[in-house]
């Protein structure tokens, strides 16, 4: 009987000493370890900092269009009578592209012509009425002077002069009007054959044999018959988010990708950005961005490289900031703890009021702030060390300040790295293959 009186003082004494050392520690950060068994040590694969380079990047959605494309377009209204090429033909310049029926421009031509041959004729006639109108003014002036005409007919004689010279002012100006119509009459003509304005290839054919055709107004677009675009030089039009677009300038390195080819990236470079964003769905705004390719023309072989086509959609990689020989570690090897998780230390306390919220923004609990970690090897034991970064990209992230740069720095594997606690026992191992043999 006393014996278990003695065991149950015992324990009962043993659990206030444990209390009580907890409760010498910061207030609110009471806690009691009732583990009675360590936890084993965990196999982790740990290296020590490296020199890399570091690139940051930003990536945006486009469109491949050419550098020079133009729409065919009918200048004149008609019946298309001939489409000579089929999307994918490559054309030169002059080529045939499209006829339309010149009859009805062939008919105002031809009735300018002979408008212009009737006032030659009238010029012709108006010419030799004004030269008798002179030769009876002059006659009617020599009688006048020797008193065998009346003044009547001498006044007759001046207005029949003037009408005779404004007869052949007004043939001459409606000949110089006449001869206008004629060359635009020509100029329709001519207009019914649409030829090719550059080389390239035959794209976007809205236009079948029969179907009329329309100019295009100030208010009234005409109708687009196709395209002609050369894909000697091509380019990306892209759409930066409002966010990255201050990072973006003229003359930057980009790599994009093909939805149809996510294996072999494109080199480019930014050519301009627009200086106004447009909106886009969700209140989104986007900056449009040229991205000039350098890009051989095609030539139908997959051996050479991406095949490009206007109007393909890819994804833009655009080079923001580089950092050479940047002091860095495995992106995997950088996590968040909260700070009641770290321990009580003056660096983790100077590292958390670096977290604080300024004045004026609502408060939170100190110990709920998040710092961004990693584990050192320190003694057979894990040490979480709070850390400065910098650049990071897919792989790695620059380490400005926190830790030394002979420290080892545990990497892996990532479901350790999850449920890492400062001072937990870890083994490192040297291979992958060494982790599988843990358990």
């Amino acid at each position: 009987m006393m014996r278990g009186v003695a065991t149950v003082l015992g324990v009962c004494v043993l659990a206030a000493g444990l209390a009580a050392m907890n409760a010498a520690r910061r207030p609110g950060n009471v806690k009691l370890d009732w583990a009675l068994v360590r936890t084993p040590s965990r196999k982790v694969l740990a290296e020590p900092l490296a020199r890399a380079t570091i690139v940051r990047t930003i990536t945006a959605s486009g469109k491949v269009e050419s550098v020079e494309e133009a729409e065919i377009a009918s200048q004149i209204i008609g019946r298309v009578i001939a489409v000579k090429f089929k999307e994918g033909d490559a054309v030169k310049t002059g080529d045939v592209l499209v006829e339309i029926d010149p009859t009805d421009a062939q008919a105002k031509l031809d009735s300018t012509k002979a408008r212009i041959s009737r006032l030659d004729a009238a010029i012709n006639q108006s010419d030799s009425d004004l030269k008798k109108a002179r030769r009876d003014a002059d006659l009617a002036a020599k009688l006048a002077g020797r008193g065998y005409s009346t003044p009547t007919e001498l006044a007759d004689s001046f207005t029949a002069l003037a009408k005779a010279e404004a007869a052949l002012s007004m043939s001459r100006n409606e000949l110089i009007e006449s001869e206008a119509m004629r060359r635009a009459s020509e100029e329709d003509v001519r207009r019914t054959i649409i030829r090719a304005p550059m080389d390239g290839v035959v794209s976007n054919i809205n236009v079948d044999v029969g179907e009329i055709v329309i100019a295009g107004t100030t208010n009234l677009p005409g109708s687009v018959l196709m395209k002609v675009c050369d894909l000697g030089r091509m380019r990306v039009r892209a759409d930066v988010d409002e966010t990255d677009v201050p990072l973006v300038r003229p003359g930057q390195t980009t790599r994009v990708f093909l939805q149809s080819d996510q294996l072999r990236p494109i080199a480019g470079k930014i050519d301009r950005v627009s200086p106004q964003g447009k909106l886009k769905k969700d209140d989104v705004v986007g900056f449009e961005t040229l991205v000039n390719l350098d890009v051989a023309p095609p030539t139908g072989s997959a051996s050479d490289g991406p095949l490009l086509r206007p109007g393909m959609s890819v994804t833009v990689e655009v080079e923001v900031r580089r950092g050479e020989e940047a002091l860095s570690i495995p992106s995997q090897a950088v996590v968040h703890r909260r700070r009641k998780e770290l321990p009580d230390s003056a660096t983790i306390r100077e590292w958390a009021g670096r977290n604080a919220r300024p004045p004026g923004e609502k408060a939170r609990d100190a110990e709920l702030s998040y710092l961004k970690v990693v584990f050192v090897l320190e003694g057979g034991v894990a040490r979480a060390r709070p850390i400065e970064t910098g650049l990071s990209d897919e792989s790695r992230v620059e380490v400005k300040a926190g830790i030394r740069e002979d420290d080892r720095v545990v990497v892996g594997p990532f479901h350790a790295l999850d449920e890492m606690k400062d001072g937990d026992p870890v083994v490192p191992v040297a291979t992958t293959a060494e982790l599988a043999e843990e358990g």
